[in-house]
């Protein structure tokens, strides 16, 4: 006997809506509180002694969370609905990793991570959406970073495999327990391991990554070692044309 799967598609729907709901009226709110927390922790409201600079800075850390979650929740809904991918266009994939590399620089200089980004000789061409693709390496390139000790270093390459062009971010992290990988690209799984306890995440990341290397006919793998580091290969068709398409 066929059952209807009506009502459950509906329910299903229902739920998406509201999390996309909820998650975006919480954004504006949060991201107030963020900005006042900043006035005061960079003294343009007064002096502060420094355990209030110590309890307002993790305040800060704990908005800031709060916001890469709902980020990715609203990213999760748009993929859940088919509208992550909003405008194709011909795009440099090497410009658009070096603006996202010059973004990141302060992050890495705050930890002392050597950041690095083998710009190639020639252009990279592919269709794809900007915001999309720099989403992608804004991710990858911000988990080497938060995974990655003081002093370590994170490196970026791009080039050419067959059809594809293909870019690795890799870093000298804590690396991933071989048991571990087959998991990364799965929703809200994050790797807990004494060393990335500390660090603030959604476990969503990989997932929204995943989806958006998918949605651009691209594969994505991932390589580790624990305590050595990790390497992720991005591999994106090359552009077989030249004009610029609406999705």
């Amino acid at each position: 006997v066929l059952q209807d799967i009506t009502p459950l598609k509906e329910l299903d729907q229902m739920k998406a809506d509201f999390i996309a709901m909820v998650a975006h009226e919480l954004r504006a709110p949060l991201a107030a509180v963020e900005q006042q927390l900043v006035v005061v922790l960079n003294r343009l409201a007064g002096e502060i002694t420094a355990k209030q600079e110590e309890l307002l800075g993790r305040a800060k850390e704990r908005i800031k969370g709060l916001l890469d979650l709902i980020k990715d929740l609203l990213d999760l809904s748009k993929i859940e609905a088919g509208q992550i991918i909003q405008y194709k266009e011909r795009l440099s994939l090497s410009e658009v990793i070096q603006k996202v590399v010059d973004l990141m620089k302060p992050e890495a200089q705050a930890k002392r991570i050597d950041l690095q980004f083998a710009t190639p000789l020639e252009e990279s061409w592919m269709t794809g959406d900007r915001n999309a693709i720099e989403g992608v390496f804004t991710n990858l390139i911000s988990n080497a970073i938060k995974y990655t000790p003081e002093g370590g270093k994170v490196s970026i390459s791009l080039g050419e495999e067959g059809d594809f062009l293909k870019a690795t971010v890799s870093d000298t992290g804590v690396g991933i327990p071989k048991e571990d990988l087959p998991k990364v690209f799965d929703r809200f799984y994050r790797v807990k391991t004494p060393r990335t306890r500390q660090v603030v995440g959604t476990g969503l990341g990989l997932s929204i990554v995943k989806s958006l290397v998918d949605a651009h006919l691209g594969r994505i793998a991932i390589e580790s070692e624990v305590g050595k580091g990790t390497t992720v290969t991005v591999l994106f068709p090359k552009e077989m044309g030249n004009a610029s398409t609406p999705s």
